[in-house]
């Protein structure tokens, strides 16, 4: 028995460090030429810099980026703007409709970070907000266009589970994207709207214009994640489906972290998964066989 679980714990452990070796990002190709992403409006901050830490090994690549509603970009992509080679998109919806329509290449699809929600009020405001039904006390609340915004989908959502939908539609006003709902609540002309929803990453970008209000919990929407995906239509295949990867990476991670996404680990390799496996199997063999021999004793 010894002799088999040795032989078993060595398999498993040549299997974990292949598993560890294909983990590592190749180092030896290096990429050229321009990525086109379409990524979520909420990303405006954080991607160029996750793309400056790429181009330190990969300085011939160049990047050109369009934000906006992750819903209004996956419209465009269907009616054919060309050249995209990424689409890094909020919530699953948009994804999901691209890969319906085929235009996403197989295999590349990812979850890459998670969100969260904030309320947020003008710096200057002195409203307090200590639960979402407050809201219906305000005079205007901004939040995304639920019919391309997914940040105004999520807003619905936590307005529905709050149960305030009904009551607070006549004061709601639409943004064209999550830095426009920021954009309205911060501006020094407004005078009207007193509140908005946004992602609390967008909130933690203009601090000196707005403050966060109210955390709502996370209980009362959907949990909000960052999906990407390489295109069909791409026309730089090989540069586009190292960057992607390079999205979920060790690497990136401490770049999202720093603006406030929280990220999704990298998915274990095969190697990994069956060391682990293996190694499950035979302690949980090992810890049966010592139960028997003490049952025998006893």
């Amino acid at each position: 028995m010894k002799k088999r679980y040795k032989l078993a714990l060595a398999t498993a452990s040549i299997a974990l460090g292949f598993g560890i070796i294909q983990a590592k990002p190749a180092q030896a190709a290096t990429f050229s030429g321009p990525i086109n992403i379409y990524a979520a409006a909420s990303l405006t901050d954080t991607l160029p810099q996750v793309e400056a830490l790429y181009k330190q090994s990969n300085p011939n690549v160049t990047f050109i980026n369009t934000f906006g509603a992750s819903g209004t970009l996956a419209n465009q992509i269907l009616a054919g703007a060309n050249p995209v080679d990424i689409f890094f998109s909020v919530s699953q919806a948009p994804l999901d409709t691209l890969e319906n329509a085929g235009k996403l290449i197989e295999g590349t699809r990812q979850n890459v970070l998670k969100n969260t929600l904030a309320i947020i009020t003008p710096i200057n405001s002195t409203i307090s907000i200590s639960n979402v039904e407050d809201l219906l006390k305000l005079r205007q609340v901004a939040i995304g266009d639920p019919s391309v915004v997914p940040a105004g989908v999520f807003a619905q959502e936590l307005f529905t589970n709050s149960g305030i939908s009904g009551k607070i539609q006549p004061q709601l006003v639409f943004g064209s994207n999550v830095r426009d709902v920021l954009d309205k609540v911060s501006s020094a002309t407004n005078d009207s709207i007193d509140a908005g929803v946004v992602y609390t990453t967008d909130a933690l970008t203009a601090l000196d214009k707005v403050k966060i209000a109210y955390t709502p919990p996370i209980n009362l929407y959907s949990p909000i994640f960052y999906g990407s995906a390489v295109l069909r239509q791409t026309q730089n295949l090989d540069a586009a489906r190292d960057f992607n990867s390079f999205l979920s990476s060790s690497q990136a991670s401490p770049v999202f972290q720093s603006s406030g996404f929280s990220t999704i680990p990298e998915p274990m390799t095969t190697g990994g998964s069956i060391a682990v496996g293996i190694v499950g199997l035979m302690m949980k063999r090992k810890v049966k066989a010592k139960a028997k021999a003490k049952a025998a004793v006893d």
